[in-house]
């Protein structure tokens, strides 16, 4: 019973990218009849006979559409009327296209992206591309039919053209979708939806709706898909787009389906016919035969299954639909397999290989005849050629003599004349080359001392990364107060912008400012993770300014508290750099930081941070700990600021890890895109019970396996201590 679901699935898909285009009804035609027998005006009438064509079109009724595409191409041709031939070409290659002969329609398609392209018409042109990858859609080559539709896309891009971008994205999305690449469909059919907002087009929405219905059908997601059809039904009934609304009474009928509601899946299929007849839309006719057919064979009803399916063979046929008709031979020849009758499954199985031959005689006998046409061609310009050649050698015979005479006068004086200039050049290019050794001289010299001047800056900074790492704490003395710790440093440049900083607070230490966190029988350690302004020099110069804050603030005035510390940092780096007044305005220098303070003794940390954030992993479960909002210093930093810090009780087998947004914000991977703090905060949790040794070349190896060819956008710190 799948197969079935499949094939009318993949029927009604077909139809509404046929016929999407809105209806009108006899009467609409019928006017345009009149009002192309009163115009004398050969242009307008042109278009009268385009527009009755594309009317027809709608309606499935392709001998009436090609017919009045013809006469409105005479008419065009007659009148110079470039835009006209191209609508007649377009309007004769989708009528083609709908009854399956794909390649006349391609070869009419690309004559009329000729003429738009003469007449520098964008959109002309991004129709044409679209309507090619139709065609190998219908053919099942996505892989060509997405190259043209990303052409489409690129001139509806440039041209700000909304509602062009939203038709493409709705094809590819519906490759995807025959794909069963549903996440791709998905995500193409949302950005359309979103586009269609944007611009509050009711139908676009609508039509959007039906598509998310049958993909979430597709994925099983039966709540989602009927939600999204019922969407579009309320929109279509409330802007009373009848040929849209048959398509949603289809869909709706098939979410039904799907949920094994026979009964309003019936309801639906009959108000969906009824509509496509009153419009007198043959194609959605045999469309709701079709589907109507298909839960009567659910139902196991197969004589009603019988006669809806004959009603919509019959319809095809009278319309031409030569694959609807195709395909519903083979849903005969199914039919009667699954009742058990045998014989006439095998004659309707002959009929589907007949009519699937006789489509691809049909293509072979256009390309035979092709061949031949092209052959006599050949054969008649081979004789003409012939005679030509005789005449010709006779010419040639004639004037032979006279050549040969004339070649050898001209000759002598060409010779001559490029003596003169040989000569002439050679005293020049002599003196030029005389002129540009000089200049070629002057430039080594400049060169020479350009790359002195940089070997001079890059020792000095190459020393100054020196002294930075003199500044530094060794990662021994991290790992003799936390065995089981790391240090991931990866500066940017020579220098780096981040640093890191600890100190260990002895029992017996007198804290200041009123400072109480430390007392006599205690003894913690301090570790800072900050992130100055900028990277290279500029931040190594605000690195060793706020190490040597730190030390002035922990060791010489004594303050032990993160929040205190975090306050006295802010004022002495405003002070010191002369910020919060109107001459420096645009001085932005500063950090962002994080401050450890562990408690060796009682396992107990204090946490405090400034615009910054940090991370602690217990039982495989990571918590954020943040800071306040506010930067140490910088363009809008003031002395009035007060850090707050947290408490934490650790428990025995818990992480803590410090870090720098460098990892994060670093492009890379298969879209290059950011690595970015959720996909850093899974990696932490997926190596946590690992040695912190382990993490560290685990961290390193994830960072360039990510990075790949790209340049490493920023300084790198984590540090990771476990407890």
């Amino acid at each position: 019973m799948r197969k079935y679901r499949v094939f009318f699935l993949l029927v009604c898909l077909s139809l509404v990218s046929c016929f999407a285009f809105a209806q009108r009804n006899k009467r609409v035609v019928d006017s345009l009849l009149n009002l192309s027998v009163k115009v004398v005006d050969d242009t307008l009438k042109a278009r009268l006979f385009n527009q009755i064509s594309y009317q027809y079109l709608n309606v499935g009724q392709f001998a009436k559409a090609l017919e009045y595409a013809d006469k409105a191409l005479q008419l065009s041709e007659k009148a110079g009327f470039k835009k006209g031939v191209a609508t007649a070409l377009n309007y004769t290659g989708m009528a083609n296209e709908r009854q399956g002969n794909y390649k006349q329609a391609e070869e009419l398609y690309l004559k009329v992206m000729e003429i738009w392209e003469e007449l520098n018409n964008k959109i002309g042109i991004g129709n044409v591309y679209i309507n090619i990858g139709n065609i190998y859609t219908n053919k099942g080559e996505y892989e060509q039919a997405l190259s043209y539709y990303y052409k489409s896309l690129a001139i509806w891009e440039l041209i700000d053209n909304k509602r062009g971008e939203a038709n493409v994205y709705m094809n590819m999305g519906n490759i995807y979708l025959a794909q069963k690449k549903y996440e791709f469909a998905l995500r193409d059919y949302f950005k359309v939806l979103k586009i269609w907002e944007g611009l509050n087009d009711k139908k676009g929405i609508a039509d959007i709706c039906n598509n998310l219905g049958n993909a979430y059908r597709n994925i099983g997601q039966k709540d989602s898909s009927l939600n999204y059809q019922l969407k579009a039904l309320r929109i279509r009934e409330e802007i009373g787009d009848s040929h849209g609304l048959s398509s949603s009474y289809n869909n709706v009928g098939l979410a039904y389906m799907e949920r094994k509601d026979f009964k309003k899946s019936l309801e639906s299929h009959f108000k969906s016919l009824q509509i496509s007849q009153n419009i007198g839309n043959k194609a959605g006719i045999g469309n709701s035969y079709c589907n109507i057919a298909l839960v009567y064979i659910e139902q196991k009803k197969f004589d009603e299954a019988e006669i809806s399916l004959q009603k919509s063979l019959d319809k095809f046929k009278e319309i031409g639909f030569k694959e609807a008709v195709k395909e519903a031979l083979s849903c005969f020849a199914q039919l009667y397999e699954t009742k058990g009758d045998f014989k006439k499954a095998f004659e309707y199985g002959k009929l589907y290989s007949e009519m699937k031959d006789s489509l691809l005689n049909e293509q072979m006998s256009r390309q035979i005849t092709e061949m031949d046409v092209k052959y006599d061609s050949e054969k008649k310009d081979k004789e003409l050629i012939k005679k030509d050649a005789e005449i010709v050698r006779q010419q040639s015979e004639a004037d032979k003599k006279n050549l040969q005479r004339n070649a050898f006068i001209i000759g002598f004086l060409l010779v001559l004349t490029v003596a003169f200039f040989v000569l002439r050049s050679y005293n020049r290019k002599k003196a030029a080359n005389i002129q540009l050794e000089g200049k070629n001289q002057q430039i080594e010299k400049q060169k020479k001392l350009v790359e002195e001047k940089n070997a001079k800056i890059t020792d000095s900074i190459t020393y100054a990364k020196r002294i930075q790492h003199a500044t530094l704490p060794s990662e021994g003395l991290i790992k003799a107060a936390f065995p089981d710790s790391f240090v991931l440093f990866l500066p940017k440049d020579i220098v780096s912008g981040d640093f890191y900083w600890y100190s260990r607070l002895s029992a017996g230490s007198t804290p200041t400012y009123k400072d109480s966190s430390l007392s006599e029988s205690e003894s913690s350690d301090l570790i800072v993770v900050a992130d100055c302004t900028g990277h290279g020099v500029p931040g190594a110069f605000m690195s060793m300014i706020g190490n040597t804050l730190l030390n002035e603030i922990v060791n010489v005035k004594k303050i032990h508290s993160p929040s205190l510390i975090l306050n006295e940092l802010n004022k002495s780096v405003i002070n010191l750099l002369h910020q919060g007044n109107a001459a420096s305005e645009t001085q932005d220098d500063g950090m962002d930081i994080s401050l450890l303070k562990i408690d060796s003794n009682t396992q107990e940390l204090e946490f405090a941070a400034a615009n910054h954030y940090s991370y602690l992993l217990v039982n495989n479960k990571a918590e954020q700990l943040n800071g306040d909002i506010y930067s140490i210093g910088g363009m809008f930093g003031s002395s009035h600021i007060r850090f707050e810090s947290r408490k934490i009780k650790m428990e025995k087998g818990s992480s803590i890890y410090l870090f720098t947004d460098g990892f994060m914000d670093q492009f890379g991977g298969e879209k290059n895109s950011k690595y970015s703090a959720s996909r850093f905060e899974a990696f932490l949790l997926s190596i946590c019970n690992r040695r912190m040794e382990e993490q560290k070349v685990a961290l390193q190896d994830e960072f360039e396996k990510w990075k790949g060819q790209n340049k490493q956008l920023d300084d790198i710190l984590i540090i990771g201590l476990q407890f």
